[in-house]
């Protein structure tokens, strides 16, 4: 009696403990952090804007990298209407970036990054034009994070 018992807590206690357990990451500080400045280059100013906001910018001169950044935007129709009306497009964001070490002037890697987002077009121009803005900023942001990956993996070689 007191076997099964002992045999069914057990289990419960194994099956109840084996669980993911998070390993929480406590931030660094280390004062010795990668300085990077960015230059963003004949980009729209929502792209500017929007990666301003994404990426920590430091004085040029502080920087051991600079990073300059070209944004290519383009809009396409994904889905038309049978009256010919598109109703649904798809914004591609390409950001082209270098990675330059500024003691050596020396090129590190140079690579480009892409981010998608859709919109459907609601009745209205106004309204057109902000959920525009909003995909665009989405777009850039999944570029910009994807680059920032990038970024931070050549880098740490």
């Amino acid at each position: 009696m007191y076997r099964k018992e002992f045999c069914i807590i057990l289990i419960c206690i194994v099956f109840t403990s084996c669980g993911f357990t998070p390993s929480l990451k406590i931030k660094d500080l280390n004062p010795a952090e990668t300085k990077i400045h960015y230059q963003i280059e004949d980009s729209s100013y929502i792209a500017r804007d929007t990666l301003r906001t994404f990426l920590k910018n430091t004085d040029q001169n502080e920087a051991q990298y600079i990073i300059n950044i070209n944004v290519i935007e383009s809009e396409s129709a994904v889905n038309i209407g049978t009256d010919g009306s598109v109703i649904e497009y798809k914004i591609e964001v390409l950001i082209e970036y270098e990675i330059i070490d500024n003691e050596s002037g020396k090129l590190i890697h140079k690579s480009q990054s892409r981010g998608f987002s859709n919109y459907d077009v609601p009745s209205s121009e106004y309204s057109t034009e902000l959920v525009k803005e909003e995909a665009i900023k989405i777009a850039i942001d999944q570029a910009a994070e994807l680059m920032k990956i990038m970024t931070q993996s050549q880098i740490s070689k």
